[in-house]
C-alpha cells in the first residue's frame, strides 16, 4: 500500500512539473502580442528589421491575487548598429507607455538613460 501511494505521489509531481515547464497557449499569445507591438513601435521609429539583433519580452506580473495577473510588458531590443538597449515599455492592452535606450544606442527622438 505505501509503495503504490508513493509512486501515485512522484507520478503526480511528474505530471505537475511536466504541465508547468510548458507555456500555456494564453501566455505565449501574450508574448506574440508584445512582440508584434514591440515591432511595429520599431517601424514607427524608424529602425529597420535587418539592424534588430534579438528581441526579449519581459512580462510583468502582479505579485498578489488581487487584480489582473499580466500588469505589463517590457520590449528589450537588441540592435546591430550599438551595444546597447532599445526598451519598449507597455501596458497590459500593449499599448506603448514609453521608450528609451540604454547603452550607446542613439535614436532620434527617443531618450537615452
Amino acid at each position: 500500500m505505501r509503495k503504490s501511494i508513493t509512486m501515485t505521489f512522484a507520478a503526480a509531481a511528474l505530471l505537475a512539473a511536466t504541465l508547468g515547464a510548458a507555456p500555456t497557449a494564453s501566455a505565449q499569445s501574450s508574448n506574440d502580442r508584445f512582440e508584434n507591438k514591440t515591432r511595429a513601435h520599431l517601424a514607427q521609429l524608424g529602425v529597420e528589421e535587418g539592424d534588430v539583433k534579438s528581441i526579449r519580452i519581459v512580462v510583468r506580473r502582479r505579485k498578489n491575487d488581487r487584480g489582473p495577473d499580466i500588469i505589463g510588458a517590457e520590449g528589450w531590443v537588441r540592435l546591430n548598429s550599438c551595444s546597447g538597449w532599445l526598451v519598449v515599455e507597455m501596458t497590459r492592452a500593449a499599448f506603448v507607455r514609453q521608450s528609451y535606450t540604454r547603452g550607446d544606442c542613439s535614436i532620434a527622438g527617443v531618450p537615452n538613460y
